[in-house]
């Protein structure tokens, strides 16, 4: 009759024992799980204002003059180009920088 309380015993310590290690688990598990959702949900947050920002009537002027080169009714497309380097003149004396960009 000992020997049979004493197995018994033995089973439910080492059940609670199981059981308290499988909550502990679930318990870093949960946190890990609750970071990590309210991560994504500021990820998400993230990009819902991008995509909100992309549908607005500025971002869509924006692509439409600066990529595809549209322009409104009335208005006249002017494109700059950048200028050449003036050429370097090797045989005129050696004078300053302020000198040579106002040409004294």
């Amino acid at each position: 009759m000992l020997a049979a309380t004493i197995i018994v015993a033995a089973y439910f310590v080492f059940s609670a024992g199981t059981n308290l290690l499988h909550s502990y688990h679930l318990a870093n598990d949960e946190s890990r799980l609750r970071a990590e959702v309210e991560e994504l949900r500021r990820e998400q947050d993230q990009l819902q204002q991008i995509r909100d920002y992309l549908r607005t009537d500025e971002y869509v002027e924006f692509m439409a003059r600066r990529v595809f080169g549209l322009v409104k009714p009335g208005e006249v497309l002017v494109t700059v180009d950048a200028p050449s380097p003036a050429p370097v003149n090797s045989d005129a004396p050696d004078r300053s920088w302020w000198q040579r960009l106002f040409g004294r």
